[in-house]
């Protein structure tokens, strides 16, 4: 039964969302733009912001979705944590796009955010205090990311949720690279990410392909 549940959560985590609207919208496969992320960001630099917004209510609602049938189904803290890093694995790895995907974070901070919002103030202090203090985003990203198993501890108190979160963070790792990350793409273009949200619509823009 376990694997069951672990394999339903998989597969709405695994909805391209990022990639079919990329397909839908511009004709174009998402991967062979910019970060090659199968992800919200991407869309937005390279497809359009409105389609953008689009992806983000997209993996946000399938976070949600993850934590209501968790609740309904009555499911333990432990299949609880598994149904979320479930969901996290198929957006990273989708079978439906050969094993590319997105890096699942908006997904998770939803779920994350429905299971207790808490967790999601705390995250999102240590990455507005790691930014000011280093003045690099990749890196305060890196600190959030790393203080995941902590930040869920103190607001979950359950071994379960604990182990969830190193799974979390690890996932996250090892999807957040230099090379292709699409804060850092941003910026080469734009000063912020405000200056990009509030820019004029700019047509046929493309960042060339990263490699990792």
């Amino acid at each position: 039964m376990e694997i069951g549940y672990a394999a339903i959560f998989y597969t709405i985590g695994s909805l391209p969302t990022a990639w079919l609207l990329g397909m839908w919208v511009a004709r174009s496969d998402i991967r062979n733009l910019g970060s090659g992320n199968a992800g919200v960001m991407n869309v937005a630099l390279h497809v359009s912001r409105w389609a953008g917004v689009v992806a983000l209510a997209a993996e946000a609602a399938k976070g949600a979705l993850v934590i209501y049938l968790a609740r309904r189904w009555q499911l333990s803290a432990t299949m609880t944590g598994v149904a979320i890093v479930a969901a996290v694995l198929g957006t990273c790895w989708s079978v439906w796009i050969r094993g590319a995907g997105g890096r699942g974070t908006t997904l998770g901070v939803s779920a994350l955010l429905v299971l207790s919002w808490p967790i999601v103030a705390i995250c999102l202090a240590i990455w507005v205090a790691a930014r000011v203090l280093t003045r690099n985003s990749f890196l305060a990203t890196r600190i959030w990311i790393l203080s995941l198993p902590v930040s869920i501890g103190l607001v979950m108190n359950s071994t379960p949720y604990i182990a969830m979160g190193a799974a979390l963070c690890l996932l996250y790792l090892s999807a957040h690279k230099t090379g292709t990350d699409d804060h850092a793409l941003l910026k080469q273009n734009w000063p912020s990410l405000w200056a990009f949200i509030t820019a004029a619509p700019r047509r046929g823009y493309r960042i060339p392909k990263c490699r990792s």
